[in-house]
């Protein structure tokens, strides 16, 4: 299957770690299993690991936020 995306090259099932930056903070969403375009780095993931990925989203935005707000406290 070519990539939705940018249409340049076929997708391979691979498991790879996401890089996600959240308020210029960054992190690494370990072991998602997805179909990836090895030319724009998009990613296809199942229902399963997309819910994964979401709630590994949303962790890293609570932390960032949670610190943000202890810095103002201080």
């Amino acid at each position: 299957m070519k990539c939705p995306a940018c249409g340049q090259a076929d997708l391979v099932h691979d498991v790879r770690d996401i890089p996600y930056i959240y308020k210029g903070e960054s992190t690494l969403i370990p072991n998602v299993e997805a179909d990836w375009c090895n030319t724009c780095g998009e990613s296809l993931t199942g229902p399963a690991e997309s819910k994964r990925v979401m709630l590994a989203m949303n962790l890293a935005r609570q932390q960032v936020n949670a610190r943000a707000g202890q810095l103002e406290l201080i």
